[in-house]
């Protein structure tokens, strides 16, 4: 059993069991992706904006902020394993450069008040230790509190709406219980549209937050002792590194140790034949 998850994490228990396994339990390595390491720059440089002072948080600056992130990151082995060509780079960049821009569409950076940028935090719900990092937190008018998330994906339709804010509902939780304040708002800034998905917490939404981390956690609990991890296929089947060794694709889940790289040893399935003298 894992001591604690994430939001995510019990968010990819739910979209499939077996990939949770892989990912969250057996920690085995995933190639980086294109989409995955764009948000990681984009979300960095917008970090490096807020750090700066209010007036200075200029279009202008979140394109150098841009650039510092590129260059912090540049050593980073989700950058140098990405496989890209030369105008696969050159796109790359070129639509993160288009993301930085349309933040500025979604909300006026100068009248932003953080107080906690990459916050780490860590509550215990029943039996469950969250932990999580929220991209910002920010104090508004009353001192209220508000979370904010950026995301650099599609946006989700309607179906899948009240799925994506579970996570942020489970932060507004964990905000609570370690400044004893409810935050007023939680919002998803989806960049690549330019949206704002926003919601507000309430005693109901984060009494069944709680409920459902229980549920889930209750869940992964049985799973642990049973080792019992099904794949569930959809249609993110498709950008799952683990698909090789999926069962629904008819492969063998024993196989994915080999992940791990040079020098794992893999048990045979059948004991091998002895060989002749």
């Amino acid at each position: 059993m894992p001591r604690g998850l994430s939001p995510s994490s019990f968010g990819a228990f739910k979209s499939c069991p077996l990939a949770f396994k892989f990912s969250y339990l057996d920690r085995l390595p995933q190639p980086p992706s294109a989409p995955a390491s764009k948000g990681t720059l984009v979300h960095r440089a917008l970090e490096l904006l807020m750090l700066r002072s209010a007036q200075d948080r200029t279009i202008d600056h979140a394109l150098a902020d841009l650039t510092r992130a590129r260059e912090e990151l540049a050593s980073d082995p989700d950058f140098t394993e990405l496989v890209l060509t030369e105008a696969e780079w050159d796109r790359f960049h070129a639509e993160a450069e288009v993301l930085v821009h349309r933040y500025f569409e979604l909300e006026d950076p100068t009248t932003v008040r953080p107080i906690g940028l990459e916050l780490r935090l860590s509550a215990t719900v029943g039996s469950v230790q969250l932990r999580g990092i929220i991209d910002r937190l920010d104090l508004v008018e009353n001192d209220e509190l508000v979370i904010t998330d950026y995301k650099t994906g599609s946006v989700p339709g309607e179906r899948h709406e009240l799925q994506r804010l579970a996570g942020v509902h489970m932060y507004a939780l964990m905000v609570e219980q370690l400044l004893g304040k409810r935050p007023v708002r939680v919002q998803l800034l989806y960049l690549s549209r330019p949206e704002a998905i926003i919601a507000v917490p309430s005693e109901q939404s984060v009494t069944g937050v709680a409920r459902k981390t229980k549920a889930l956690w209750t869940a992964i609990e049985s799973a642990c002792a049973r080792d019992n991890f099904r794949p569930h296929p959809g249609p993110l089947c498709e950008y799952c590194s683990y698909q090789a060794y999926c069962p629904a694709f008819g492969g063998d889940p024993a196989l994915a140790e080999e992940l791990r790289g040079p020098g794992t040893v893999i048990a045979p399935a059948l004991p091998l034949a002895s060989s002749p003298v």
